[in-house]
């Protein structure tokens, strides 16, 4: 029987989110249990919220929105990688030259640990711009993490967005990888068919 890891972040009112960004809001339209037919809700929220996938529409004036992602793109095999045990904490070149070649790889950091109390952790960026270039001429095609961004917290560049996203990368954020050992998997990832938009919610899945 396949088994799959389910690494999407659970969307409820306890979900860490970007600092000054609004969590997301549920409300019902109908419920059975007010004498309606039917149960019916509503929910407002960003597109970047929990687990989601920025398109390159993201940064890129004219880049592709996230209805145009190939599929090909988010399914497949996939590395996912600990850098909880890197000394300087950052994906360099050097680290980085062990992973050129991959298509799609997931990172793993102190994030995926535990939920910090409902407030979002601060850090640095997840990989320098050297390494995210090598990976891009080694062909990566997606990079995910469990932080809300790739980048640094307090920047306002975004450089590494701009990088990643302006060569076609798709970047796969806020991601749950607590139960994931290192290895090579499986990735199932698919983002809303929302025509002409910079980023949706994913349903993130791995089998092993």
């Amino acid at each position: 029987m396949t088994r799959y890891i389910d690494i999407t972040r659970p969307v409820d009112d306890e979900l860490v989110c970007w600092p000054g960004r609004p969590p997301p809001e549920h409300s019902w339209e109908k419920r059975i249990a007010r004498g309606d037919h039917c149960n019916a809700s509503y929910w407002r929220m960003s597109a970047h919220t929990g687990t989601h996938m920025d398109a390159p529409l993201h940064f890129i004036e004219g880049g592709s929105p996230i209805d145009q992602i190939s599929p090909e793109v988010f399914t497949g095999t996939c590395k996912v990688i600990d850098l909880r045990s890197a000394d300087i904490g950052v994906l360099d070149d050097a680290l980085a030259s062990r992973y050129r070649g991959e298509r799609r790889l997931l990172i793993r950091t102190h994030h995926s640990d535990s939920d910090h109390g409902g407030i979002y952790q601060s850090h640095r960026q997840l990989l320098t711009p050297a390494a995210a270039a090598l990976l891009l001429e080694g062909g990566l095609n997606l990079i995910g993490t469990d932080r809300l961004s790739v980048d640094d917290s307090e920047g306002e560049s975004y450089a590494l967005h701009r990088l990643l996203l302006g060569a076609g990368c798709v970047i796969l954020e806020g991601l749950l990888l607590a139960d994931v050992p290192p290895g090579r998997y499986s990735l199932l990832a698919v983002p809303l068919r929302l025509v002409g938009a910079d980023a949706s919610p994913v349903r993130a899945l791995l089998r092993a």
